[in-house]
């Protein structure tokens, strides 16, 4: 295509606080080295209160509030449960471009290799890639174009790159066009207004009229997928005092198996 056209995760788990209770020092107690002291110090059996009553009252008494606090705390600290989330459905905008998916392929007389791949749709886009082959082996250029589906509309974006990735100096900014009709399998796009979506949005697509997509079915049961590139009305070199007229480029591929 000799044309001026532009071609969780989630934290896997929760930060966990730690939580210290902090305990009253009991009193050290020393035996007393001499018994007529000891003695002394132990009143009559009338006055004493029983061992056990005197344990407890060196211990602090737990609350109900303490406790309730405890276990809050325990609570708090235990990774919670989330929800399973399911994916996003397909949009329903864009249905009617199911027939793009696969693979598509075809070999030229000179031995050059086309290929497209495009993904099923996915939420709210679809994902495709083109790639061109050399006789040699080599790639001589990729194509990345998404579909998404926008407030607005359907959009198609795509990037070209040659061989070894480099961006091409007439297209480093993505073509951006829109979805003009849909009928049957066969999908036109043609190139948004400055600022259709979004101040600044231009479509940097050069003298590109539209862009067809195609899915058809022989009689044997082959299908194809062409692509139909079509552009505004040119000046042939060859012949500059002719009429200007359109340039169209097709490329029929098959579905690879």
């Amino acid at each position: 295509m000799t044309l001026n056209l532009p071609c969780f995760v989630r934290p896997t788990r929760l930060m966990l606080a730690t939580f210290g209770i902090a305990l009253a020092a009991s009193p050290t107690l020393t035996p007393w080295s001499r018994a007529a002291e000891r003695s002394a110090l132990v009143p009559p059996a009338s006055a004493t209160t029983p061992g056990p009553a005197a344990s407890d009252a060196a211990a602090p008494a737990s609350t109900p509030a303490s406790s309730n606090a405890a276990s809050n705390a325990q609570a708090e600290a235990a990774p919670k449960a989330t929800a399973k989330r399911e994916p996003a459905a397909p949009d329903a905008s864009l249905a009617p471009l199911a027939f793009l998916e696969g693979h598509w392929v075809t070999t030229l007389p000179n031995g050059m290799v086309s290929e497209e791949m495009w993904m099923p749709v996915r939420g709210k886009s679809m994902l495709g890639s083109f790639r061109q082959t050399r006789p040699d082996g080599n790639p001589a250029f990729f194509e990345f174009t998404q579909i998404v589906a926008m407030k607005d509309g359907v959009v198609l974006r795509q990037v070209h790159l040659h061989g070894r990735f480099e961006t091409d100096e007439r297209r480093k900014d993505p073509m951006f066009l829109k979805l003009a009709k849909v009928e049957g399998n066969a999908a036109t796009f043609v190139p948004i207004a400055d600022g259709e979506f979004g101040e600044g949005s231009k479509s940097h697509a050069g003298d590109l009229a539209n862009v067809t997509y195609a899915r058809s079915t022989s009689t044997d049961g082959t299908e194809a997928l062409t692509l139909r590139i079509e552009s505004r009305p040119v000046k042939d070199p060859k012949n500059p005092d002719a009429e200007p007229k359109p340039q169209i480029i097709e490329i029929s591929m098959k579905r690879a198996e």
